[in-house]
């Protein structure tokens, strides 16, 4: 019987960025680059896997569905007070899950070394900014900090459109809504929530997919 809670707990303690949950290896932290096995636990079986996809999913019955008919699902999840990014495909279908735990406060926008001219396209009254970079580049951490910077500096409406929603923001010298895109979410699609955005008295739209 594989002990879920556990492998959060030691993961959260060491610090981890990622566990990876896969049948015939034993679950796995990824701990700044290296991969390294969870302490005291076994090869994880085809049983295990279906206990753990029960312990994420099997109670939602929209997750349920949109699993079953896509073969992949991301999601967001809360254990206590930490929130992960819990992605779920298949291997010879089999679940293979992902966990990405999400850091409860963001790091000092100074200390992510993001150019001085970033700062003042931020502040420009109208435009496009995109945000890029390859896998676990630092690509939602960014753009973050680039929401908590608006949020503290600047009087606007900023409404998120996210799948999932990561960082969970509290409104300071702006208004911050964020809204989960998927079925049984906020909005179904991201076109309907940007559609719906042109109703909602927004001054800055953030559009963020995995």
């Amino acid at each position: 019987m594989v002990q879920i809670e556990r492998i959060l707990e030691e993961a959260i303690k060491r610090d981890a960025s990622d566990i990876h949950l896969i049948r015939g290896n034993k679950p796995m932290l990824r701990i700044i680059r290296d991969l390294v096995p969870v302490r005291d636990t076994d090869i994880l079986t085809e049983e295990d896997m279906s206990e753990v996809y029960d312990y994420f999913i099997r109670g939602n019955i929209e997750r349920d569905k949109v699993f079953a008919e896509t073969r992949k699902i991301d999601m967001s999840y809360e254990y206590g007070e930490t929130r992960l990014r819990v992605n779920v495909s298949l291997e010879n279908d089999i679940p293979v899950f992902t966990l990405r735990i999400i850091k409860n406060t963001l790091p000092p926008y100074e200390s992510l070394g993001i150019p001085e001219v970033v700062k003042t396209v931020i502040n420009q009254p109208q435009g496009l900014v995109l945000v890029t970079g390859k896998t676990n580049s630092g690509k939602t951490t960014t753009l973050n900090a680039l929401i908590n910077q608006i949020n503290e500096n600047s009087n606007k409406k900023i409404l998120t459109l996210e799948n999932p929603v990561e960082y969970r923001h509290k409104s300071k010298q702006s208004i911050i809504v964020q809204k989960e895109i998927g079925a049984g979410k906020d909005s179904p699609s991201f076109s309907d929530g940007v559609k719906n955005s042109l109703r909602e008295d927004c001054d800055i739209v953030v559009i963020r997919r995995n």
